[in-house]
């Protein structure tokens, strides 16, 4: 990935972090290190979150182990909620942990200047001409401060025992945004006489993040973020927002205030039969599986389809979507045999066999080999129907968040303005031109 505006200081953000609290990257970023020694006893530490919930951190850690038994993975939990404002503060203090996560890409330009990882472009070229991996978005001019691990998309995520009562025809795969609006509006007719309590469930559920109205508009409308995004040139989101307002105000999902303030979750929404439709990452599909065998969800029959699409952009062969890989960066302060175990753990969960072992338990890896998809499908309880398996693997995934210098500000700018569409406190044009505003003031965007 080429440096979009502000990464073409990288070099100077490099030097910068050399000088940050003793956080230089030293030789580590050359990505130069000594080899593994396989029979030293080395011990390198993990950072992970929710561990009792998300075993993707202790799974592979344990299958690390398996295949290096000289090494040891101590896994240390962080809050899921302050993960980064935890990670952020280790990293000023020299304490992070050997090996972390980069949770998504919003953070990961601040993340590369901090000083804090190491460089991993040596291990990078392991997967640069590997057709199963993409690992350009951590690209920053040759250097690599994270490899990807996981790289859940978005898909459209629905009840096929509700449609099928409701008398309504199943996703096909060729939605357009406009199609899914006219599905919702059929269910809303036809629910109530299936049997569902019109006062309490939904033909969708929109989740109040800004990504399920910013992100689906700049993955789908074409624009580039450096014209876009890193300009205040927010415009293109104006249509994605017309249809979010509709939805709710037609009364085909929650409201947002409702769903914000009350802290509706997904998980709830969907496995409870409260939505028939629910548009989220591929991660869901873990806790739909791990939830119907519990019984904290309803049993039903679901599916995956491919996420709607721009009704006012030309058909594109794969469904276009969006979605942040999920990384692991390695410590600038890793040295000697820690720092070889920890690019070697990387380069493992990067890889085909930290891949399978994601897949075994249902979450989506970087590494897509047709060993992995069947590892993942056959995963008991999971939806195996052909769209479900084309909307999981064949589309089209561009980044949620854009890479560069203000992004990071930008997107918590965002934020606010989507909260203000949303709740109507302010119309769509005054959100959006107030965040350019805000951008400009805060330095983070130039005009």
């Amino acid at each position: 990935m080429k440096l979009t505006r502000g990464m073409k200081v990288i070099a100077m953000a490099s030097v910068i972090g050399t000088l940050l609290a003793g956080c230089g990257s030293g030789s580590n970023d050359s990505g130069s290190s000594e080899a593994l020694d396989e029979n030293a006893k080395t011990e390198i530490t993990l950072a992970g979150w929710s561990l009792d919930s998300r075993p993707e951190f202790s799974y592979l850690a344990k299958a690390f182990e398996k295949k290096h038994p000289n090494i040891t993975v101590k896994v240390k939990e962080y809050s899921a909620d302050d993960y980064d404002k935890q990670m952020t503060g280790d990293i000023s203090a020299g304490s992070q942990p050997d090996v972390f996560p980069i949770k998504n890409l919003q953070k990961y330009y601040t993340y590369a200047q901090s000083g804090g990882l190491s460089d991993l472009a040596n291990v990078a070229k392991t997967y640069k001409s590997d057709k199963n991996i993409d690992i350009s978005s951590y690209d920053l001019d040759g250097k690599y401060y994270a490899l990807p691990y996981r790289q859940d998309s978005w898909v459209l995520f629905y009840n096929k025992t509700m449609f099928e009562k409701a008398g309504v025809d199943l996703p096909d795969g060729t939605w357009t945004w406009d199609d899914y609006t006219k599905v919702a509006e059929e269910l809303k007719k036809k629910l109530p006489a299936a049997g569902y309590d019109a006062n309490a469930v939904y033909p969708m559920y929109q989740h109040n993040w800004r990504s399920v109205v910013q992100s689906f508009a700049l993955a789908q409308t074409g624009y580039q973020p450096d014209k876009t995004f890193f300009k205040g040139n927010f415009n293109y989101m104006k249509s994605y927002y017309k249809r979010a307002l509709q939805w709710q105000n037609e009364g085909l999902t929650i409201d947002w205030n409702t769903s914000k303030t009350t802290s509706v979750q997904y998980q709830a929404q969907f496995g409870t039969e409260k939505a028939a439709m629910v548009p989220m990452g591929t991660w869901y599909a873990l806790d739909i599986v791990n939830d119907q065998k519990s019984g904290d969800a309803d049993k039903f029959e679901w599916g995956m389809a491919p996420i709607p699409q721009n009704p006012d952009a030309k058909k594109s062969d794969k469904a276009i979507t969006f979605g942040d890989p999920t990384g692991f960066a390695v410590s600038s302060k890793a040295t000697g045999q820690k720092l070889a175990a920890a690019k070697e753990f990387v380069k493992f969960c990067s890889g085909e066999e930290g891949a399978k072992v994601l897949a075994a338990v249902a979450i989506t890896p970087a590494y897509l080999s047709d060993a992995v998809k069947n590892t993942f499908f056959s995963v008991d309880g999971m939806a195996v129907d052909d769209l479900s398996k084309k909307a999981w693997q064949d589309n089209e995934t561009k980044p949620e968040n854009p890479v560069g210098e203000g992004g990071d500000t930008i997107g918590s700018l965002l934020d606010d303005a989507h909260s203000s569409i949303m709740t109507k406190t302010k119309s769509v044009d005054q959100a959006l031109a107030d965040a350019k505003q805000n951008a400009i003031d805060q330095g983070a965007i130039t005009e």
